[in-house]
């Protein structure tokens, strides 16, 4: 508890003294300096019964809205609550219009847990993931509230493994269900629960995949690129692009899309910096022109990365050469593509999962992805059988969510 007390301390302290000079903490205090006030006006247009969502951030809220959508489909008459802790989520789903109310996550203590479960007086709790607040949880507990982790994952290497993780053992306790992704979460978490109860689900990541790839909106200024193949390297950081601009130079008859993690200016000109003959998708729009030899194009805006991937040849994921890790390579493999990524992957078991079934490469160089994109060129059927793989792979694991919906309904947590 020491410790969980030390990091309540310290963090916004840190975020504050940082937030002159990094944006995101200075979202973070921001948010919070604010988060009350918000929650004050939101709470007017609350009617019972409501459930509270809780993610860490945007890749968990990609993870907890196939369940969201779900029970606002099996449970119309309850609102959603959702909140976030990071920037990242809040900032680009505050709008969204699929959960009734969105804030900031006020900061955990005594004094927000109980004021906001005052509040919202939830009928259930669902924390996504990796989340786990002691003081919420624990008012929750008190009050007969019933809470979910769910789609959570666990590692040996995670805190409550360790020697000194006997608080951490008994946050998770304060659960009264943990859904898991997978076996090993199970068998890892089982002996340590002695109130919680554990249940395997599966990842609703795969459902979100394929709920996406179903629904998928089209781009017309493709057409404007040559009939050359297209590669699409998503999600990418600075490591990324030096592998790539080397694996460009080398491979020159495909048209190469380019889409980096971040899409500010800085990051847009660092990126330019390593494909000099690029032009950005700004700059395509603006321009009548249509391309009759293969280019690069480095897409400089948001929120389209998940649909540009069903008109790639090979795609490539970015993080794995970097301390990010590998994002998220089941949106490509949602629609049967190849999927390429760097040697970072351990801790990415859907990464590992996709290439055990033949539909994904881990790479540890430029040679490595070179001579993977040649080789991927050269034989139209042993393609389509990788593409196969890929495709059957998100299918073969996709359900997780109604597994959830099915859990709340058998375990009658909202009635």
């Amino acid at each position: 508890m020491i410790l969980y007390h030390f990091f309540l301390g310290l963090y916004p302290i840190l975020a504050y003294l940082i937030s002159p000079f990094n944006e995101k903490a200075r979202q973070w205090v921001n948010g919070q300096a604010k988060v009350w006030e918000e929650i004050t006006i939101l709470k007017q247009n609350i009617k019972q019964p409501l459930i509270w969502v809780h993610c860490a951030s945007y890749g968990e809220y990609e993870q907890g809205l196939p369940i969201i959508e779900k029970i606002k489909a099996s449970y119309p008459s309850h609102q959603i609550w959702l909140t976030f802790f990071s920037p990242s989520g809040y900032l680009h789903r505050k709008n969204d219009g699929v959960a009734d109310f969105v804030t900031y996550l006020p900061f955990d203590n005594e004094k927000n847990a109980t004021l906001f479960l005052d509040t919202l007086q939830p009928s259930l709790i669902i924390f996504i993931k990796y989340e786990f607040w002691h003081y919420y949880l624990a008012t929750a507990q008190q009050r007969n509230i019933p809470t979910i982790l769910a789609s959570a994952l666990f590692r040996p290497g995670q805190i409550f493994f360790r020697f000194y993780g006997g608080f951490y053992k008994k946050i998770l306790n304060l659960f009264t269900s943990i859904l898991v992704q997978d076996s090993i979460s199970h068998d890892l978490i089982k002996p340590l629960l002695t109130s919680a109860k554990v249940y395997i689900t599966g990842d609703t990541r795969f459902d979100r995949v394929l709920s996406t790839a179903a629904s998928v909106a089209k781009f017309e200024w493709i057409q404007k690129l040559s009939s050359n193949k297209i590669i699409i390297a998503g999600s990418t950081w600075e490591s990324d692009h030096v592998i790539l601009a080397k694996a460009v130079s080398e491979i020159k008859k495909v048209n190469w899309i380019i889409v980096p993690h971040h899409v500010d200016v800085n990051s847009i000109t660092q990126c330019k910096n390593h494909f000099p003959n690029a032009i950005t998708l700004t700059e395509l729009l603006a321009s009548k022109q249509h391309f009759t030899s293969p280019t690069v194009i480095i897409i400089d805006q948001i929120g389209i990365l998940r649909n540009l991937y069903q008109y790639a040849f090979i795609t490539y994921v970015g993080g794995g050469f970097g301390n990010d890790g590998v994002h998220n390579v089941l949106e490509p493999s949602a629609f049967g593509k190849p999927v390429i990524w760097g040697k970072n992957d351990l801790k990415y078991r859907e990464a590992i999962g996709l290439r055990n079934v033949g539909g994904g490469f881990s790479i540890d160089s430029a040679d490595a992805l070179i001579k993977t994109i040649q080789y991927l060129m050269v034989s139209e059927k042993q393609y389509a059988e990788i593409c196969k793989k890929s495709g059957q792979y998100i299918i073969d694991n996709a359900g997780a969510t109604q597994k959830t919906i099915d859990f709340i309904k058998e375990q009658q947590l909202l009635g």
